[in-house]
């Protein structure tokens, strides 16, 4: 469970910081739960937009969502959270070939040791063979108000195992940790750490926002113009989200699906909504 949080919270790290002003808006409906269709398949699949990790008393899965679950032949999520390989493998990515202390300048150092302490109650000098990037992911955690967090992918995993649904990934853990490492090198992600503050309170205020099936306004709080980097946005939505929608159609031809994504996928017009419509395939929020 302690590798599982963990990797919720680096999920939850690519989601955030890294969505571009310069991309036309696409207004949604407000709905997590989402039905595509398709002339050339048999049955719907559906696509269910998630933040990643919240407190364990603001977390409900929508009836909509276990009954979609229920009734498809299996669960996609970004990565495959039941495969043991794949948990291996985030705990052998974790560590960084550069040190923290190694990437700083002492001033910067100073600042950001500051700063961890306050929220981590632990000098810098803890995290520092993990790198800024993985340093992001885990204090990400520190940012919601209770110490009990619940992992929308863990509970979604438990829900299809327990009912014999297999499951699927869009990519490697692997895949995710090198190109989160790319998509922010040290001074983008020592801006995001020192942004914590900031991110905090529009983190929390995100989290009502989703809990009212409002993704628009959910995404659009944590991605705010401090918090935007045009490198970060091409590799952790723009390209993924391409490839994804890749992927998908075949998938849907081989059977029904629930893909479980990060809510930031779904919007703007480089998000898997409008990339699938444009495809031809009817993509329409699922209200109940």
């Amino acid at each position: 469970m302690k590798y599982l949080k963990l990797f919720a919270a680096v999920l939850a790290s690519i989601f955030t910081f890294s969505l571009s002003q310069a991309q036309e808006k696409i207004k949604l409906e407000n709905s997590v739960l989402w039905k595509i269709e398709h002339t050339e398949l048999e049955k719907p699949s559906y696509i269910l937009g998630t933040l990643h990790v919240m407190c364990e008393e603001d977390f409900n899965i929508p009836e909509k969502v276990t009954n979609t679950l229920l009734n498809v032949d299996a669960l996609v999520l970004e990565v495959n959270f039941s495969d043991p390989k794949e948990m291996q493998s985030f705990q052998e990515s974790m560590s960084n070939p550069t040190k923290i202390s190694e990437e700083l300048s002492e001033e910067q150092y100073r600042k950001l040791d500051q700063l961890v302490t306050k929220i981590a109650a632990m000098p810098l000098s803890t995290y520092d063979a993990y790198g800024l990037s993985m340093l992001n992911a885990i204090l990400l955690p520190n940012m919601l108000p209770c110490s009990e967090i619940k992992l929308l992918e863990n509970e979604l995993t438990l829900l299809a195992t327990k009912n014999k649904k297999p499951i699927f990934a869009l990519e490697k853990v692997s895949q995710q940790m090198e190109l989160m490492k790319n998509a922010y090198p040290t001074e983008f992600a020592l801006k995001q750490l020192m942004l914590f503050e900031s991110y905090k309170k529009d983190f929390n205020n995100a989290i009502i926002a989703y809990k009212n099936e409002d993704i628009s306004t959910a995404v659009g709080l944590i991605s705010k113009e401090d918090y935007m980097d045009e490198n970060a946005t091409t590799i952790m939505q723009i390209n993924r989200n391409k490839d994804w929608v890749e992927k998908m159609p075949e998938m849907m031809k081989e059977r029904s699906n629930l893909f479980a994504v990060g809510a930031a996928h779904l919007t703007e017009d480089y998000g898997i909504i409008h990339l699938l419509r444009t495809k031809g395939y009817t993509v329409t929020a699922v209200s109940n």
